[in-house]
């Protein structure tokens, strides 16, 4: 797995003090189990290293009663849906977070933004699956998610009181301070946006950032396609013949775009939440690379496009010009 360079191998560190009581607490766990662990002082050098983070939230709750109960918790069924289908599960819900967090702070770390004490957004927060992990980062830096959803909302602001939310129109923009902040990430929501929202965001996000502030965001990409033809992809639309039939048009205009089926699940929550969610641009959107290097520059620079590298989603990293 990619270590991240701001791992600091001198040193064994400790971790900075926090005014949030609940990340003090994991601190506080974590320190304990660094300090019993050998293995692990040897293999991370650091309690500071990020990849220490990763570890602890991989297999810590498992194996340590202590930071099981001062962990982040994972959203009540109900929620777990709404941010990760039909068929999510906890531990997919934790490491899949985990996994765009490492790719998003390595993304930001090629435009020369260290996440630690970055002024943050994450777009499109659902239910806080990558943005608990920037509570690495809560005593030094500063971060905000946004989301359309209030209940995700609503449970986030209880749950990771380090940072701040708000709840914002699907299309944007968002009322924020324009040229406020070093980095903008968007690990989960392009796929679902019709592109003139993905647009809008993408302008709103040049809004946000000062010049030189990084843009990280994952789309569907040739390896999605590939797979979801193939009949892996997770149920919903399009249907793998449907993607197949309209490949023609992807390659042509760079964009494809099915509109999702109706919102079902035996949670009586989300069954009224259904019927009030604007449904008219959200869905599935497939993207080319030569799309996004045109479509999403115009305020930007490519920095780097990383094509699958966990065998699912692209991910881009855009500079502010």
């Amino acid at each position: 797995m990619y270590q991240m360079t701001t791992a600091d191998s001198g040193a064994s560190g400790r971790l900075p003090a926090c005014s949030d009581a609940r990340v003090d607490a994991i601190f506080a766990a974590a320190t304990r189990i660094w300090e019993s662990r050998e293995d692990l002082r040897t293999g991370y050098g650091s309690i500071t290293n990020p990849e220490f983070w990763i570890w602890l939230a991989w297999h810590g709750p498992d194996e340590y009663e202590s930071l099981r109960a001062s962990w982040f918790e994972v959203p009540p069924p109900h929620l777990l849906e709404r941010c990760s289908g039909a068929d999510a599960a906890p531990r997919s819900f934790v490491r899949s977070g985990a996994v765009d967090w490492r790719r998003c702070v390595q993304g930001l770390e090629r435009c020369g933004v260290a996440a630690e004490t970055a002024k943050l957004i994450e777009v499109g927060i659902s239910c806080g699956r990558v943005l608990r992990y920037f509570g690495r980062y809560a005593a030094t830096g500063v971060f905000t998610g946004l989301e359309i959803d209030p209940d995700g909302v609503a449970w986030c602001r209880e749950q990771l009181s380090f940072a701040r939310f708000l709840q914002v129109n699907p299309a944007g923009p968002c009322g924020l301070r324009e040229g406020a902040f070093d980095a903008v990430i968007v690990p989960d929501l392009f796929q679902r946006l019709v592109p003139a929202a993905q647009l809008a965001w993408i302008d709103e996000a040049a809004r946000l950032l000062r010049p030189g502030g990084a843009l990280v965001a994952t789309y569907l990409g040739a390896r999605v396609v590939e797979r979801w033809t193939a009949g892996e992809a997770p149920g919903g639309s399009p249907k793998p013949e449907d993607l197949q039939e309209e490949l023609p048009r992807l390659r042509e205009e760079g964009s494809l775009y099915f509109i999702s089926k109706p919102f079902e699940s035996a949670h009586p929550e989300n069954a009224q939440w259904a019927r009030h969610e604007d449904a008219s641009e959200l869905g599935t959107t497939f993207l080319t690379r030569e799309y996004v290097e045109r479509a999403w520059t115009r305020a930007f620079d490519v920095v780097e496009i990383l094509e699958a590298p966990d065998g699912w989603q692209d991910y881009v990293v855009l500079r502010r010009r």
